[in-house]
């Protein structure tokens, strides 16, 4: 298993269990090992929205939505926070450029129905 898979494991199990600041810091190590790791963007994203930091989850999403503007969990998060932050244009910005890549438009319902 590499580094970035072991990273994302346990902090998946630490979000799980509801030890989000342990899920953060573990990530934001993996980001700084690999700062082109979509994945460890997307749940660095994730993890801090779940603790508040919904300015720092908008950062660590959109570098993850860059990455891969189809990505329907990236997508649904990030359209999320945005529309939290008050930011409806950029939510509708974001969410149109998804469906203009192709997003697979039942993940991102399931995905927006689970939050």
């Amino acid at each position: 298993m590499s580094n970035s898979s072991s990273i994302l494991k346990d902090a998946l199990k630490f979000h799980e269990e509801g030890r989000f600041h342990a899920a953060a810091n573990l990530l934001l190590d993996g980001f700084h090992q690999d700062p082109q790791n979509v994945s460890i963007a997307r749940q660095l994203g994730i993890v801090l929205h779940a603790v508040g930091d919904s300015e720092g989850a908008v950062d660590f999403l959109s570098r993850a939505y860059q990455s891969n503007p189809s990505d329907a969990e990236t997508i649904a998060e990030l359209v999320l926070v945005l529309h939290e932050l008050e930011r409806y244009d950029d939510a509708s910005a974001v969410l149109m450029n998804g469906l203009n890549a192709g997003i697979e438009t039942e993940a991102f319902a399931t995905k927006l129905r689970a939050a």
